[in-house]
């Protein structure tokens, strides 16, 4: 059972929360569109993803190191929107879990069926796979998923 509460409620967490759950209803149409033309999700749906997070690559530092990237994407607004929580930190990996999603939000309003909603997630994710294509030295791992039935998102960042 997907478990998925916002507990943060200031203006601009509700303003940057509708905001993602935009980005997540814009996945879900894509994946769901693929399947009805009869397109391949892996070739179509999270193609077009992967490569919206190669443009998101722009939006982080240029840097081999764990603990200067993770300055970036710990931001207040990250934080407040995902509930984030930095669980470690070493100049090798770094976890981090999201104890929110928006996006889930969203999808638990579409659909109830948890293996679609996993599936939707898992494509949504290649926005983040799309960012570590582009670095050289940082890998990224989804090791849970909020839309799998896990508790947290669990983000495993590494030096490769």
């Amino acid at each position: 059972m997907i478990k998925n509460e916002h507990m943060i409620n200031d203006f601009l967490s509700s303003e940057i929360r509708k905001a993602n759950e935009t980005r997540g209803l814009w996945y879900y149409e894509l994946v769901k569109s693929a399947g009805q033309y009869g397109l391949d999700e892996e070739k179509f749906a999270r193609s077009a993803i992967r490569k919206l997070g190669n443009l998101y690559r722009g939006l982080y530092p240029d840097t081999d190191s764990v603990p200067e990237f993770m300055g970036a994407f710990l931001n207040d607004h990250n934080i407040k929107q995902f509930h984030m929580e930095l669980k470690s930190l070493t100049d090798e990996e770094a976890v981090v879990h999201f104890h929110y999603c928006p996006m889930c939000g969203a999808w638990t309003k579409l659909t109830k069926d948890e293996k679609e909603i996993a599936t939707i997630c898992d494509c949504a994710m290649d926005v983040d796979r799309g960012v570590f294509d582009l670095y050289e030295h940082i890998g990224f791992k989804l090791e849970k998923a909020i839309g799998c039935g896990d508790d947290v998102c669990e983000l495993h960042f590494y030096k490769k």
